[in-house]
């Protein structure tokens, strides 16, 4: 029962319905959740994304008490990697090749390729390109609208103007 129990709480922690996991958390005995491994592990996992310790997710893994948890840490893991690749197009112009299978946890070229072209153009219009040892986001210009500032102050004092007589 709570194998497969567990399971259904990787299922919503792996696919983002957090609202669904801590309802059914809410059911679950507090000893059940401390001493049963197979409720432990999306109870630990569950705290250490609010934490914000990816590392320590991914070295959780390797801990699962049975092997059909690791399709759900696997898109659990890709979660986080989706995650880190959005701030990391925000909050970088351009990353060295080294670091960003650090950042993005992978173990070889041939991973950050596969992630590279999977997150290519998921962001906000923004193209990811490796040249030579770095691999840069490219932002694509954004249309800007302007707003018709005369038209809305005309507006807005025919109103004022209009309020004045009825008071």
């Amino acid at each position: 029962m709570y194998t497969i129990l567990g399971l259904y709480l990787m299922y919503l922690l792996a696919y983002n319905k957090i609202a669904e996991y801590h309802t059914e958390i809410e059911l679950i005995p507090i000893k059940e959740q401390q001493d049963n491994v197979f409720i432990r592990v999306p109870v630990a996992l569950d705290q250490l994304f609010v934490e914000g310790s990816y590392n320590r997710i991914l070295s959780q893994k390797q801990n699962v008490p049975h092997e059909a948890y690791q399709f759900f840490m696997n898109h659990i893991v890709d979660a986080i990697r989706f995650e880190i690749a959005r701030s990391a197009e925000k909050a970088y112009e351009s990353l060295k090749i080294t670091d960003t299978y650090k950042i993005f946890m992978l173990q070889n070229e041939a991973e950050l390729k596969q992630f590279i072209s999977s997150n290519n153009g998921k962001g906000d219009g923004v193209e990811w390109r490796v040249q030579g040892d770095r691999l840069y986001f490219v932002r694509q210009k954004a249309e800007t609208k302007e707003i018709p500032s005369e038209k809305m102050i005309n507006v807005s004092l025919s109103l004022a103007t209009e309020l004045n007589r009825i008071v």
